[in-house]
């Protein structure tokens, strides 16, 4: 008799419990509805990582001068882009002093790999390693010869 008459809680727990997460995600914003918007590159900043030492120590940040991020530019294919403007449809603006370009985008992984794909379908990864109302962090490896991340930083 006791098992049948705990049935109905065990149904309104399970009914609680659903309407709760569905409430959850109708009002909590993903990366893919967070990053949607126009982002301004405010800083890029390179990690030196040349030896096992630079790697224990990654507090050697330098801003990035202009002709490092013309090298590292030569393998990405955005680092002209002052501009990042993500639409909801997947298509990414990018505005420079000269140019004006459009690419797709989208999230993988956990959200936390950014790629980008240009109409050449050349292909870009980068680290989604913060994202907020207000700021972006991007960061992706260099090939350069110093080896390196480098840290890519927008404001709304």
């Amino acid at each position: 008799m006791k098992i049948k008459s705990m049935w109905p809680v065990c149904v309104l727990l399970i009914l609680v419990t659903l309407v709760g997460f569905a409430w959850a995600k109708s009002h909590v914003s993903g990366p893919e509805q967070m990053i949607v918007g126009t982002w301004s590159e405010q800083s890029w900043e390179y990690e030196k990582v040349s030896t096992p030492a630079d790697k224990q120590r990654l507090k050697d940040r330098d801003t990035i001068a202009q002709s490092v991020k013309d090298q590292l530019g030569k393998h990405l294919m955005i680092h002209s882009a002052e501009t990042w403007k993500f639409h909801p449809d997947g298509t990414l603006t990018l505005e420079g002093p000269h140019t004006v370009k459009v690419i797709r985008w989208k999230l993988k992984g956990r959200g936390h790999i950014l790629e980008l794909e240009h109409r050449d379908h050349t292909v870009e990864h980068y680290n989604l390693t913060a994202l907020t109302n207000e700021q972006m962090i991007l960061n992706f490896d260099s090939d350069m010869q110093v080896k390196g991340i480098a840290k890519l930083t927008f404001h709304r």
